[in-house]
């Protein structure tokens, strides 16, 4: 052995700060010395044992941080010492060094084989143990630094995964899917990740409509899902007051701007079908093409026409919409960007073009839906997914033929009291506000009619338009009877609309309690300043009444125990008892 002076190393634990411990396995007693002298002159504490078998027992009870092993040894040698060792270590690296005189390629390579990591051969160079020992010290410190990173990241990624959870309930719960589970609706949701940045929200109205929103938020997965909750909430509560789409793209936009930093916005397509889908109202703005498909006339394709929510200030927000009118089983299509910009493995895009053919070849497919699905599938197959992707199909049904999910609180009616409210509506006020819906609130919230909302905003609704449109603005409902007849009058409502100055509607509401506290009787008064409306033409039963229009006065006289138009028509008073 060289006579070579060793300093102490003076190498501690960076997690208990005291020195390492070596552990030397030989069943010679004079090399158990030697070896024991030079280690604990490098700084380390040392322990020893006798063979492999005494060995795996000291590691398992003291744990060194090294192991300096002999190779034959008596009752177990180091080779299965070396591997028992190892298979309690688990993932905690400890470096094995083997002791031998062997100088055979071939055994050395045994050595590592069972487990080791080094090896000295004999006789002992007390430079080469540092030497050996040092590097493995350095590896050690290496491996449980990333053992400890790896630790971190698996317990950053475990707390990522349960947020990622814990959103995807809050996503679920808020946008309530199984609204959409439903006949008249099919759809395909493929988000990028946990959670989408795309939602798809399905409420029914209280005149008997439905409303449908697919937003697509900015970017992708926690981040844009969490546009969801102001977006939902929105949705959800005008929907079901009776807000118009227009509305409601007015208020999410409001939201967005007042909840959300800048720069982060949502695309967003909104429908407003009426309760026989005869009509279709539609707000798109940044989102892909909306199709509608007939059964006797090529696609309608309805563009972007607004920017997305979000972007703009609330008063330069458009509220327009556009109609279209439906026969029974055209179907509406609509899909977030994902679906058009989606790339296969070659990466070509879907394209709007691409999506257009497929709608019009499989337009008298008895099963459409799944031609544009299987279609997307197949474009997209073995490619990476770079945005969620979203398409939904609507077809037009009466809504009274299906179980809608429209969902109304509990809330008892409170007692019947004596109470009234009023509005008056100047022109400007006729041109950019639908009072029924706050009107409907305030009768919910007075006097906790939430069974009753449905009809009392129907008679209310129905009332209020006929006012404004035959009385005020002098709209032929016989329009309606010709091809493309709603949209013709629905333009033509918004142009006369547009135009209308020095008229007004008054809108008053009364309750009184029914005899024997038993209920209580809605008394709903509306008179404007318009020619008239005559209902000379409206005295059929609704059972009776087929055509596309006129329906609505005997809807009302079916809801109502009483309905009386004075005043030449521009007065009316209904009755509705609960």
């Amino acid at each position: 052995m060289d006579d070579v002076s060793i300093k102490t190393a003076g190498v501690t634990s960076a997690k208990s700060q005291l020195p390492l411990s070596v552990l030397i396995v030989d069943d010679d007693k004079t090399n158990r010395l030697i070896l024991s002298t030079l280690i604990k002159k490098l700084g380390y504490t040392v322990i020893s044992a006798v063979n492999g078998e005494e060995a795996v027992e000291m590691y398992a009870n003291d744990h060194p941080d090294i192991i300096l092993m002999d190779v034959m040894m008596p009752v177990m040698n180091g080779y299965d010492a070396a591997v028992e060792i190892k298979r309690i270590c688990g993932e905690i690296f400890v470096p094995i060094i083997f002791l031998t005189a062997i100088t055979d390629e071939n055994a050395l390579a045994k050595c590592i084989e069972y487990g080791g990591d080094d090896f000295i051969t004999k006789p002992y160079n007390s430079t080469i143990i540092k030497a050996k020992i040092d590097a493995m010290v350095r590896v050690r410190e290496l491996y449980n630094h990333i053992a400890d990173s790896k630790s971190e990241l698996q317990e950053h990624h475990s707390r990522l995964q349960l947020e990622h959870e814990i959103a995807e309930t809050i996503f679920t719960n808020i946008t309530n899917p199984e609204n959409l589970e439903i006949e008249n609706i099919k759809y395909l949701l493929k988000p990028m990740s946990i959670t989408s940045g795309d939602i798809l929200l399905c409420s029914r109205t209280p005149s008997g409509g439905m409303h449908v929103m697919l937003g697509d938020f900015t970017g992708h997965g926690l981040s844009a899902a969490i546009g969801a909750i102001p977006v939902s909430d929105t949705f959800y509560s005008l929907s079901s007051k009776g807000y118009s789409i227009g509305d409601i793209a007015y208020n999410i936009n409001k939201r967005l701007k007042e909840t959300l930093p800048s720069g982060f916005f949502c695309a967003a397509c909104l429908i407003e079908a009426d309760e026989a889908f005869r009509t279709v109202a539609v707000w798109n703005g940044g989102n892909p093409d909306i199709i509608i498909t007939t059964n006797n006339g090529p696609p309608i394709k309805i563009s972007s026409s607004h920017l997305p929510l979000g972007v703009l200030n609330s008063d330069n927000l458009d509220r327009s919409v556009e109609f279209f009118e439906l026969a029974t089983n055209d179907k509406i299509y609509m899909v977030s960007d994902g679906v058009v910009e989606a790339q296969n493995t070659h990466g070509n895009m879907y394209t709007q073009e691409r999506l257009d053919s497929v709608l019009l070849e499989s337009q008298n497919k008895c099963n459409p839906f799944s031609t544009i699905k299987n279609s997307i599938n197949k474009f997209c197959e073995n490619s990476e997914q770079f945005d969620d992707i979203t398409l939904i199909e609507i077809t037009a049904k009466p809504l009274d033929t299906v179980n809608t999910a429209y969902t109304e609180n509990n809330d008892q009616a409170l007692a019947a009291v004596n109470w009234g409210l009023s509005i008056k509506l100047g022109a400007g006020a006729l041109q950019q506000t639908n009072p029924c819906p706050l009107i409907t609130q305030s009768i919910m919230e007075i006097q906790g009619l939430s069974e009753h909302r449905e009809r009392i905003y129907t008679i209310l609704s129905e009332l209020y338009s006929n006012s404004l449109e035959h009385g005020i603005l002098g709209l032929d409902s016989s329009i309606k009877e010709n091809p493309q007849g709603f949209t013709e009058y629905y333009n033509a409502r918004e142009l006369a609309l547009s135009n209308l100055k020095n008229a007004s509607i008054d809108i008053s509401v009364k309750h009184h309690p029914l005899p024997s506290n038993s209920g209580g009787n809605i008394i709903i008064i509306i008179e404007d300043t318009g020619t008239g409306f005559d209902i000379s033409n409206n005295t059929s039963s609704l059972e009776e009444n087929r055509n596309a229009h006129g329906r609505g006065i005997s809807l009302v006289k079916s809801l109502c125990t009483s309905l009386l138009y004075t005043n030449e028509g521009t007065r009316v008073e209904a009755h509705y008892q609960w």
